[in-house]
């Protein structure tokens, strides 16, 4: 079954660049702590403490997600957002007082709040501007937006860290960035406002009835598996990946994030359409399946430069196969739940970031290398490509 839909409507609505815009600052105070666990490493903190502070952000939204999912409409969503930006503000420039586990627990905690509300808001607005056939696309660009700070900002902070003299200051550096979202929410509520006047979005809350019969059907429920799996195993590459290349005298580790991130830009760009064209579901097959052989050969590489060259694989499998997972549920939900699975995607990403961080803390305690590492989380790959693949007879 190949997909050949077409979709003549833009998809590039000034509302729908503004949404990017904004998503791109929530996934930017994210990735600026891709070297949170070596700062943790060097205050001392055991690894198990370190892997149970680093999963607690995610850990947060994990919890409060699907609380806060239900309520969460296009008619608040925009009020949502504002909230948001002004709490992650202030959780970034609490980490530089945070001076023991508990305090620094209670950072992780608030910046995990501002960061649910800020997305889960972004994207309940986001699925009532997406166009029907560009679904795919829409989603690879949302993507797009949440990756590129993953190409920038890791080298930045590299360069900036001997000015600031800690991770901590640097995060409090990048909390005024954040204030740029403000300014555009007038507009996005004017807008909103006109598509609650004319009908032209489900503006209802669900009721318990319509999420109980959501979560019985097999589709989402496996897609929903399936996306906690894939991020199950991206964090560990995420929170774990400096160390590896260290230890293989790699200068710059944050070129890894780099490239694969250039990768997985560069199949969203140049090959977004094809997202719309091609079977879902055959592509998630095959690109995970290919995942999971690029998690072995992290495992077992030797040199920096072919986890370089794995990391271009590794985004490019990502590029695929993230946006593929959302266009999917997506297309499989009533209109007035679309936002509202989305929103359980995201909930399921945050699974992972929590699972992920927490069992490669774990096995690192039990005497796993962190080059072995990465070879232990291959198997949740492959289960997800069988899982999500296995839709297409359905």
């Amino acid at each position: 079954m190949l997909l050949f839909a077409r979709n003549d409507k833009s998809l590039f609505t000034p509302e729908f660049c503004l949404l990017m815009g904004v998503a791109f600052l929530a996934f930017c105070n994210i990735s600026l702590f891709y070297g949170l666990n070596d700062y943790l490493k060097a205050r001392g903190i055991p690894s198990l403490w370190r892997g149970v502070l680093l999963g607690l952000e995610p850990c947060t939204a994990l919890v409060l997600r699907p609380l806060i999912s239900p309520f969460l409409t296009v008619r608040n969503g925009v009020a949502g957002v504002a909230v948001a930006l002004l709490l992650l503000m202030v959780a970034l420039c609490s980490y530089a007082a945070a001076d023991s586990i508990r305090a620094l627990a209670l950072v992780r905690i608030a910046h995990g709040l501002g960061f649910v509300l800020l997305v889960s808001s972004v994207t309940t607005l986001l699925v009532a501007y997406l166009p029907p056939g560009r679904t795919g696309q829409g989603f690879g660009i949302f993507a797009i937006a949440g990756l590129l700070p993953y190409a920038v900002l890791p080298p930045v902070v590299e360069r900036l860290l001997p000015l600031a003299g800690s991770e901590p200051r640097v995060y409090a550096l990048f909390a005024p960035a954040l204030l740029l979202g403000l300014p555009v929410l007038p507009y996005l509520r004017r807008r909103v406002r006109l598509l609650d006047r004319d009908g032209l979005a489900p503006c209802r809350r669900p009721t318990l009835a319509d999420i109980r019969a959501d979560l019985r059907s097999p589709g989402v429920a496996r897609l929903l598996v399936a996306n906690g799996l894939v991020f199950t195993a991206t964090t560990v590459v995420f929170f774990f990946m400096k160390d590896r290349l260290t230890v293989l005298d790699m200068r710059n580790e944050g070129l890894f994030f780099s490239v694969s991130t250039a990768a997985t830009v560069g199949v969203r760009v140049f090959c977004g359409r094809l997202l719309d064209r091609i079977d879902r579901f055959v592509m998630l097959l095959a690109m995970l399946l290919a995942l999971a052989a690029v998690f072995v050969l992290f495992s077992l590489a030797g040199s920096g430069v072919a986890l370089l060259v794995l990391a271009g694989a590794y985004g490019i499998c990502l590029g695929f196969a993230v946006p593929q997972l959302n266009a999917a549920m997506f297309e499989i939900s009533p209109p007035p739940l679309r936002g509202f699975n989305t929103n359980l995607m995201l909930f399921t990403m945050d699974a992972g970031y929590v699972f992920g961080p927490v069992l490669a803390g774990g096995l690192l305690a039990a005497g796993t290398s962190t080059a072995h590492l990465f070879a232990w989380f291959a198997p949740c790959l492959l289960l997800a490509g069988f899982l999500a693949g296995g839709l297409r007879r359905r």
